[in-house]
């Protein structure tokens, strides 16, 4: 999910330099751990929207929205991730994989982050996910100093 609107710290937030890269490559790079079938849900507006990567046009109308309506179009089942929680461990996807409900949203310690696996359409049917460690949800400049020193101390190429 790279398409929204970027109210509280830029309209650009995905493209936003984070250790050489834009922040929603780092997204990007974490799923290819688990898929090579990955869109980016973007707006008609978005500045993506002429990246070479494959992507889904969504209305624009909220996350949720845009999530539901991304999601018919790729497809069950499908792990929704935000553009803005970069720097994503490995572990954390995995404990969301081994979870069997319609729908599992991952959740740490801060709280939501906006990860979630979608194995069904049942929205009554969910399972939130608890992992110890920290995912960062870049929403504020201070969200995204903290993000930017991690760079000193991830490997990357």
């Amino acid at each position: 999910m790279a398409g929204g609107k970027g109210t509280r710290l830029s309209p650009l937030k995905p493209l936003i330099d984070l250790c050489g890269y834009p922040m929603f490559y780092w997204v990007y790079r974490s799923l290819l751990n688990f898929t090579d079938e990955i869109y980016l849900a973007i707006t008609r507006y978005n500045p993506l929207i002429f990246s070479s990567f494959k992507k889904v046009i969504t209305d624009g109308k909220g996350y949720e929205n845009d999530v539901i309506q991304a999601i018919g179009k790729v497809g069950l089942p499908v792990i929704v991730v935000p553009a803005d929680t970069p720097f994503i461990p490995e572990e954390a996807i995995y404990k969301l994989y081994s979870c069997k409900k319609s729908i599992c949203t991952l959740v740490t310690k801060s709280g939501f982050v906006g990860i979630s696996l979608w194995n069904e359409m049942k929205l009554n049917d969910y399972e939130n996910i608890y992992y110890e460690g920290e995912i960062i949800n870049v929403n504020t400049l201070s969200d995204y100093i903290t993000v930017k020193n991690l760079c000193k101390t991830i490997e990357y190429s």
